[in-house]
């Protein structure tokens, strides 16, 4: 019998957990990596540690390249797949190279969304020459446009190693896609209080200086820098899925259905490149975050070769450290979910909150109807994950309170008057 032969696109986390799965569990599969990066596997998300100094570069990586030796992987690294002909079933790379394919794995990623012209100084954080051009420049003053957790992150980094920061937000609280506002304030304290400048509600509007940048004006004010790094967000990275003629989702990303695969039999996507259904709500969403694409690399490995496998959806999970202070945030804020009851013509009301604040501590449980739909978190570590479980269950309130003594909570429905965490109240 002739081996299988599968092409995986990718060699992020979503790219190494499909190769390194369908190898597992088929020896016999001929699994080929392919990677416009020359290095093997390393965590994004450890790169504003390695920026601030805290871990050495060697740290970063996940994997080494003898790793994809022992597994069995064919890699191809440091050049780019330009074209994909589905009815040939062959791969065609930027040096001259043709693979021929069985199954195909998209996992292609996502890349950092810029605005205008390139200047030097003016930088993104999404791969590891990313972080290896920044600590390059070596600049004094820098700007930060968006509070996300890699906007954050970087800042913190920064000023770590010495650079006079500000984060310039567009809206109104930072972190605003896993916080309400209240627990957004407390971490504005936290970041103020180190001494990074912060802006809220204003826009970057021009980017001063010439060949390398100097300055940026907001909507209400100009600030001098000599490095500017834009966070505003991801976007998947789909242009050769879109060549190809795969079906993309209202989101952006590549749309697949439960079990990885997409609109053509036989091709898969994992990662940040697709849009899945969000495990908390089952609408579709872009969570693109590390554990959902290890996980959707291990679901599309199994299905890739005849394993059935029901990837159960996407979790949107904050998890920072800013300055010491350990910051969560699950599933939705009522921000989010009231503009959904809105779009939607959902019933406001049914939308309820269980919110705490003692000292350096606060909790916020978002509940609609009867269901945990989001929590947010500051220094607080016990239960995280028996409220995670709950809500991607989607247990019923009754559940809920499982978790909590019946004392004292703020609450804006009195039928929820009496419940009260239990890790806050010292069981």
């Amino acid at each position: 019998m002739a081996k299988s032969k599968v092409a995986v696109i990718g060699n992020g986390i979503a790219g190494f957990s499909s190769a390194s799965t369908i190898k597992r569990l088929d020896d016999g599969s001929d699994v080929t990596v392919f990677s416009e990066e020359s290095v093997p596997l390393y965590s994004a998300c450890v790169l504003p540690n390695y920026i601030s100094g805290s871990i050495s570069r060697e740290r970063v990586f996940v994997r080494d390249l003898e790793d994809y030796k022992r597994l069995g992987l064919r890699t191809i690294f440091g050049c780019t797949v330009k074209e994909i002909d589905r009815v040939a079933k062959k791969v065609f790379t930027s040096d001259g190279q043709i693979f021929s394919f069985d199954k195909l794995v998209f996992a292609t990623g996502s890349e950092a969304v810029l605005f205008g012209e390139r200047k030097k100084g003016i930088f993104k954080l999404k791969s590891l020459k990313d972080a290896d051009d920044l600590l390059a420049h070596k600049g004094r003053r820098a700007v930060v446009v968006g509070s996300g957790a890699i906007g954050l992150e970087v800042a913190i980094a920064l000023h770590l190693k010495g650079y006079k920061v500000a984060v310039i937000e567009m809206l109104e609280s930072l972190l605003p896609m896993a916080l309400d506002k209240h627990g957004a304030e407390k971490v504005r304290e936290i970041i103020e209080g180190q001494g990074i400048e912060v802006y809220l509600g204003e826009s970057a509007t021009v980017v001063v200086g010439g060949e390398s940048v100097q300055g940026l004006v907001t909507s209400r004010r100009s600030l001098e820098c000599d490095t500017l790094i834009w966070a505003v967000g991801m976007r998947p990275r789909v242009t050769l899925a879109r060549e190809l003629g795969l079906k993309l989702g209202e989101k952006g990303g590549i749309r697949v259905d439960s079990h990885m695969e997409t609109s053509f039999p036989g091709i898969y996507a994992c990662g940040d490149c697709v849009e899945t259904d969000d495990m908390f709500t089952g609408a579709p969403s872009l969570n693109l975050f590390w554990h959902n694409a290890n996980r959707q690399g291990a679901i599309a490995a199994r299905n890739c070769i005849g394993l059935r496998r029901a990837y159960p959806g996407s979790q949107n999970i904050l998890n920072v450290d800013l300055f010491g202070n350990h910051v969560v945030g699950f599933g939705h804020t009522e921000t989010a979910m009231r503009r959904s009851c809105h779009k939607n013509g959902d019933d406001p009301t049914d939308l309820s909150v269980i919110e705490k604040e003692e000292v350096d501590r606060y909790f916020r449980i978002v509940l609609f109807k009867d269901r945990c739909v989001g929590a947010q978190f500051i220094n607080v570590e016990k239960d995280l994950g028996l409220v995670l479980n709950i809500m991607s269950l989607r247990k019923e309130l009754k559940s809920i309170q499982r978790v909590f003594d019946k004392r004292t909570s703020i609450s804006q429905k009195g039928w929820l008057g009496r419940i009260n965490p239990l890790f806050l109240s010292g069981k």
